[in-house]
């Protein structure tokens, strides 16, 4: 049997030699070193993806709760304020019956220090008085003793700051306190005590703070 100029290359004359970093295949082709890379790099990828989410959803529901916990204290304050304002004003309605009672108070107080310690007060009630007196004869004025002799010395001098006045007399009286004076008339008396003229006042401020309260129960119901 002839043959071609090809030449048969025995098995046993073939030699393999490995490249430098190079790999030989086992004879199955399964290289399990190169699937646990492959498997390896999938794991970390997928490592960092599941760290990004977390991280990204992390700062998502940080920032939820933070703007919620800000929603929540701006509604607590709201609430505050307007417990402040409501607490506010029902004090202030609730003290102001008490503010009155503590002015008229403080007033009767220094009524009567002043008509006790300044004389001029009885000219001054006097001079009031006599103002929206038309018929100013024969009129008599009744005093405190203290009083009395203060307007005895002033006489002459207070009577010409008026003009249409006759014989007008002073007498003591007791029961009339410092710094007031009833004024007996043709017409009737005149009462320029001071503590009546207190009194009314202060009857005038309650029976407005009766109103305003009497309003304000209307205004609830």
């Amino acid at each position: 049997m002839k043959f071609s100029g090809r030449k048969v290359i025995k098995s046993e004359e073939v030699k393999f030699f490995r490249a430098p970093g190079d790999h030989a295949l086992p004879a199955d082709g399964f290289d399990p070193e190169r699937i646990k890379d492959v498997f390896a790099r999938k794991i970390r990828i997928t490592e960092q993806e599941f760290y990004e989410k977390g991280l990204s959803d992390g700062i998502r529901k940080g920032r939820e709760l933070e703007k919620n916990k800000t929603l929540q204290t701006l509604q607590a304050m709201s609430v505050i304020v307007k417990e402040m304002s409501a607490l506010k004003k029902n004090t202030l309605e609730n003290l102001e019956g008490e503010i009155v009672q503590l002015s008229l108070a403080v007033a009767e107080k220094v009524i009567h220090i002043e008509a006790t310690t300044n004389r001029e007060v009885i000219r001054g009630v006097l001079k009031e008085a006599i103002k929206n007196i038309g018929d100013r004869e024969n009129m008599k004025i009744r005093v405190h003793p203290q009083d009395f002799q203060f307007m005895i010395e002033i006489k002459n001098d207070f009577l010409q700051s008026f003009d249409g006045i006759r014989n007008m007399t002073f007498a003591e009286d007791e029961s009339i306190q410092r710094g007031g004076a009833i004024i007996e008339t043709v017409c009737g008396e005149v009462d320029a005590r001071l503590d009546q003229q207190y009194n009314e006042m202060k009857a005038a401020m309650t029976g407005i703070e009766r109103i305003r309260n009497f309003s304000r129960r209307i205004g609830d119901a």
